[in-house]
C-alpha cells in the first residue's frame, strides 16, 4: 500500500484507513461497484481481509464512508478557497467554484464514487443525496447573504443552481471526462454570479483564472 498522501489524486488520506478508501475507490473505478469485492481490495492494498471486513462488514458500508469522508474533504476545500478572499464577494464565489471543479477533476474516483456508484444503490440512499445537495445549498448561503435584496426563494434557487452543477458534473462522470471538468468554470460561475450579483459582475469575474495556492490569481 503506498504511503499517506503519496496518491495522484486530490483525495488526502491522513490515517490507514482513509489510505484504505482510496484503494477501494481506485479499485471501484477500474472494475465497477457491482464487479469489486472486499478481498480484491484488501489483496490490493496488501493487508488481512479481516482488517478490512472488520471496518467495513460489507462493499456498502465501505462505499458510504467513502464518500462521507471525500464529500467531507471536497466541502472543507471549497470553503477554505471562498473565505481566502476578502472583500468581494463575487470573487469568492467564482474561486470557491474553482476549487470545487479542479478537486473534482483530480479525485475521478471519488466523483464516480458519489454521482454514479452511490446513485445505482437506489432508495438506500436517496436519503444521502438529499443531504449531498443540502450541503452544497449551504455553501451558497454566505452568497445570499451578501445581497441587498435576497431573491424571493433563496431555497429554490439553490436546488436550481445545485441541481444543475450535480448534472453538470454527473454527465463529465459518465463520460470519464472528469478531468474536463476545471474548463467549465467560466460557464458554472456565470449562471452563479448573475443569478447573485447580476450580469455585469458575471461578465467580470466569471472569466478570470482559478486562483493559485496561497492567493487569488
Amino acid at each position: 500500500m503506498s504511503q499517506f498522501g503519496s496518491r495522484d489524486s486530490s483525495f488526502v488520506a491522513h490515517d490507514e484507513c482513509e489510505e484504505l478508501m482510496a484503494v477501494f475507490a481506485a479499485v471501484v473505478y477500474e472494475r465497477g461497484f457491482g464487479a469489486t469485492r472486499l478481498a480484491e481490495v484488501a489483496e490490493r492494498a496488501g493487508v488481512p481481509l479481516a482488517t478490512v471486513s472488520q471496518q467495513w462488514p460489507t462493499e456498502v458500508d465501505w462505499l458510504l464512508e467513502t464518500v462521507a469522508v471525500s464529500t467531507r474533504q471536497l466541502f472543507a476545500r471549497v470553503a477554505d478557497s471562498f473565505m481566502s478572499v476578502e472583500g468581494d464577494a463575487a470573487e469568492a464565489l467564482h474561486q470557491a467554484l474553482a476549487a470545487m471543479l479542479s478537486t473534482m477533476a483530480e479525485a475521478p474516483e471519488m466523483v464516480s464514487l458519489s454521482l454514479v456508484e452511490l446513485p445505482s444503490l437506489g432508495p438506500l440512499v436517496a436519503e444521502r443525496r438529499v443531504r449531498a445537495m443540502e450541503l452544497f445549498c449551504t455553501f451558497l448561503g454566505p452568497a445570499f447573504a451578501a445581497l441587498d435584496e435576497p431573491p424571493p426563494d433563496p431555497e429554490g434557487v439553490s436546488v436550481c443552481l445545485a441541481g444543475g452543477i450535480w448534472e453538470l458534473i454527473r454527465r463529465h462522470a459518465l463520460e470519464r471526462r472528469l478531468h474536463e471538468l476545471p474548463d467549465t468554470l467560466p460557464a458554472v460561475s456565470y449562471v452563479c454570479l448573475s443569478t447573485f450579483f447580476g450580469i455585469d459582475e458575471a461578465l467580470r469575474v466569471s472569466a478570470r483564472p482559478a486562483a493559485r495556492p496561497g492567493g487569488v490569481g
